[in-house]
């Protein structure tokens, strides 16, 4: 499992950004987001929703970023699993009218 900081810089270089520029949107030194990337500073709530507002996602999409069991593939095994019921509960209602049709 990555740590915050890495997923920080995994996603600073998916934008091509500088530490510098993503240090001056979130109006701190430079030296300070280093340090928040190499895990030598905590981080507050409020600064990782400012810095997930910057990358254009969630909260939980940062901290999950990069990560096998993401979000996105959870979301995406749910809706799967979703249509397998509706075609289980579908089946079942031909069966129950399979079943009426022959008594009458």
């Amino acid at each position: 499992m990555k740590t915050l900081g890495e997923k920080l810089k995994a996603l600073r270089l998916t934008k091509n950004w500088s530490q510098e520029s993503i240090a001056h949107e979130l109006n701190i030194s430079l030296p300070a987001y280093s340090k928040i990337e190499r895990g030598i500073t905590d981080i507050s709530l409020g600064r990782l929703t400012q810095i997930a507002k910057l990358f254009n996602i969630s909260v939980i999409e940062l901290l999950s970023y990069g990560e096998t069991n993401s979000l996105k593939s959870h979301k995406a095994l749910l809706e799967e699993k979703d249509k397998e019921i509706m075609a289980l509960q579908k089946r079942i209602i031909e069966l129950l009218d399979s079943k009426e049709s022959g008594k009458k």
